[in-house]
């Protein structure tokens, strides 16, 4: 990974070809709960967290943005029932 110092107020966003806002990483945890867990640590700490999402594949996902207006993923893959 190479860091990059950009101009004041840019952020690793991008837009992709449906007009969307879209994140350039993900962060994987292990199992439900801990994806529960997490989203709920950082609504307590006042961090801009998106709703835990079904995206139709075999996992849950959240957003969150960092204090510069960075949007990450964070993604937990569900074991099977």
């Amino acid at each position: 990974m190479f860091l990059v110092k950009s101009s004041e107020g840019q952020t690793s966003n991008f837009i992709d070809v449906y007009g969307e806002e879209c994140f350039s990483l993900t962060f994987e945890v292990n199992g439900l709960e801990s994806l529960k867990t997490l989203h709920k640590e950082f609504k307590e700490n006042d961090i801009k967290v998106g709703h835990i999402e079904n995206r139709g594949h075999a996992g849950r996902n959240f957003v969150f943005f960092d204090p510069n207006g960075n949007k990450f993923d964070v993604w937990s893959e569900l074991s099977p029932s």
